[in-house]
């Protein structure tokens, strides 16, 4: 605030240690500390009352509603304005399926190459919900140096898939319902 380095300090220290002196200079102290934090708390009240009756944080709360508003209108022409561009796109191409093209029926049919059906990447690739994420394994996702993932797959207990359920911890417990039976 004032920028008063070390040597400043110590030099209004061994004034005031002079002018005052050595037996007045405790008193001295906590008197100015009073006054400095009476400053401070008036200050700090004034500050308030002027806050409040202006209305600063409503003026805040303001400002950023207008702002996320013109945000979302944004956004909402933007989007509005996509898809009218797609809508567009779409009656064009279908416009132009279904005009025939004269020079198709001058020109002598020549053998076209049979159009072959182009099969989806993935049986479920044709579903609009479709994912490739879905198509990953367990073993694809996890990485058995990080073992925090397990969680994903529930409780090892409930789940003979788990990481956990290694192949030994199988036998173990196949032996240990072995011996609970008589």
């Amino acid at each position: 605030m004032f920028d008063i380095g070390f040597f400043e300090l110590l030099l209004v220290a061994v004034v005031a240690l002079l002018v005052v002196g050595p037996e007045r200079l405790p008193d001295a102290i906590r008197t100015t500390a009073r006054w400095w934090s009476g400053l401070k708390r008036t200050l700090q009240g004034a500050r308030e009352e002027l806050e409040r009756e202006v209305g600063a944080d409503d003026i805040r709360r303001e400002l950023h509603n207008e702002r996320i508003l013109k945000e979302i209108e944004e956004s909402r022409r933007e989007m509005e304005r996509t898809f009218s561009e797609a809508n567009r796109e779409v009656n064009e191409s279908l416009q132009q399926q279904e005009e025939p093209q004269p020079s198709e029926s001058a020109k002598p049919k020549e053998k076209a190459p049979a159009k072959v059906p182009q099969e989806p990447d993935h049986p479920r690739a044709e579903k609009e919900d479709y994912l490739p994420e879905q198509d990953e394994t367990v073993e694809e996702l996890q990485d058995p140096e990080y073992p925090e993932h397990w969680h994903d797959l529930g409780d090892p207990e409930l789940n003979p898939e788990h990481p956990e359920n290694t192949p030994k911890d199988l036998e173990k417990e196949s032996q240990e319902e072995k011996d609970k039976q008589p």
